[in-house]
């Protein structure tokens, strides 16, 4: 496949790119066949399922372009306040560990919601603790 584009980089003039992109095809488990990109970038060639475009104009894979997803980024209160509102949603309790604890959904058994609220406290202690280290509220108690 040959990817044929203009790109244009920081306010200067539009630059034609035209490069070959390999495809690479696997068998499926079920049945039929996928697709994958092999990455264009020099020295890589990774199979990938999606290139994304750089500021230098070249499409390419997450890790020639170093990209992270969102939760790779976060601390570890961010991810028990994350964790803590995944296991609301599974109570069906409302979004936000400020909000107040709600009751045990019907049909599910005692042992489960109890296994799940007490995940969900330690997960708002987490946050809650980070939280205050990172506004210096325990320093400043001490």
């Amino acid at each position: 496949m040959t990817l044929s584009y203009s790109h244009k980089s920081s306010g200067g003039d539009w630059q034609a790119m035209d490069y070959p992109v390999r495809l690479e095809w696997t068998d499926c488990t079920l049945g039929g066949r996928r697709a994958w990109f092999l990455c264009p970038a020099n020295g890589c060639g990774r199979r990938v399922a999606l290139l994304y475009l750089g500021s230098a104009g070249i499409f390419a894979c997450r890790h020639c372009y170093r990209l992270a997803y969102a939760c790779q980024r976060e601390t570890a209160d961010d991810r028990a306040m994350r964790r803590a509102d995944n296991i609301r949603e599974r109570l069906g309790w409302q979004a936000g560990i400020a909000n107040p604890s709600g009751g045990k959904p019907k049909g599910m058994h005692w042992r489960t919601f109890e296994r799940l609220t007490a995940e969900h406290d330690a997960f708002v202690g987490v946050s809650l603790s980070g939280m205050a280290a990172r506004l210096g509220l325990i320093k400043r108690r001490l």
